[in-house]
């Protein structure tokens, strides 16, 4: 069977989880489609849709396909002229969107499917990605790391495991590694260089208030280092220089959910 490859571009005004179970919903009716996902998350500004339009133009060569949950009015019009403008097929979700893609493509979709088994199988992969996710927490189990869809690097109180685990939730295997500062690092970087490494830094001032709230909650009031000024300023600039040298991505998680570090980090995995 010949696959069409479809560029399937999900843009959302939220995470995007709508947008995506939507897409895998509808792409379940079409075996010989291999698509490629970008999830764009957290789209509120028409510079922002802008933006995902150059990037879709750079494919113009390519089968490409948009599918929006945008609630704005007048944004999810902006984009949906523009789309047209572009000769981008555009829907807003979910209606017609199986019969779009068959047009589009020019083929027919399949009426006899297994999707039991299908969904059955995203099942048994998810838990194999929570599972990983779990047994390589925190610095745990990296004798197989390079088995890691996702390595999340960055000193402590950064996010690193409910982003892990949320990423987990969604599919991806992720081995997430604490920095520490005054402690050369641990891990082998050459296991590294092929993988999608992201540093996480946040606000010093930021971080302080979340160690001294962690310290408060264990009754340990007394530790002066953890949330120490000085150490702890000197600690994320630590960091973010072995980001730096490594030339990993750096997301700085101060005034964003795990959802919205999530969607970024999803989208550079995408684009890898």
């Amino acid at each position: 069977m010949t696959l069409k490859k479809l560029n399937l571009h999900l843009v959302s005004d939220s995470s995007g989880e709508t947008v995506i179970s939507v897409a895998k919903s509808a792409l379940k009716h079409f075996r010989s489609i291999e698509a490629v996902e970008y999830v764009w998350s957290f789209v509120k500004e028409k510079e922002q849709v802008d933006k995902i339009l150059e990037e879709i133009n750079k494919k113009s060569n390519e089968y490409n396909f948009v599918i929006c949950t945008i609630t704005d009015d007048e944004l999810r019009k902006y984009l949906k002229d523009n789309c047209v403008k572009s000769k981008i097929p555009y829907r807003a979700i979910l209606s017609h969107i199986i019969r779009e893609i068959s047009s589009y493509l020019e083929i027919e979709k399949d009426e006899k499917l297994d999707l039991h088994a299908e969904i059955n199988n995203e099942y048994f992969q998810r838990i194999e990605a929570i599972n990983y996710t779990i047994n390589h927490d925190d610095g745990q189990n990296l004798q197989d790391i390079e088995k890691a869809d996702i390595i999340l690097v960055g000193v402590s109180r950064t996010s690193k495991s409910p982003t892990s685990t949320y990423l987990a939730y969604r599919g991806y295997k992720v081995a997430n590694i604490p920095f520490v500062g005054n402690v050369p690092f641990y891990v082998d970087l050459a296991r590294l260089k092929n993988k999608l490494t992201i540093g996480l830094t946040i606000d010093v001032n930021r971080l302080i208030e979340i160690r001294k709230n962690r310290l408060s909650s264990i009754n340990n009031e007394g530790n002066e280092i953890y949330a120490n000024y000085d150490r702890v300023k000197a600690e994320v600039e630590e960091a973010e220089k072995l980001f730096s040298q490594n030339n990993w991505p750096v997301i700085d998680v101060t005034q964003k959910s795990i959802e919205e570090v999530s969607a970024t980090i999803i989208q550079l995995f995408n684009k890898m």
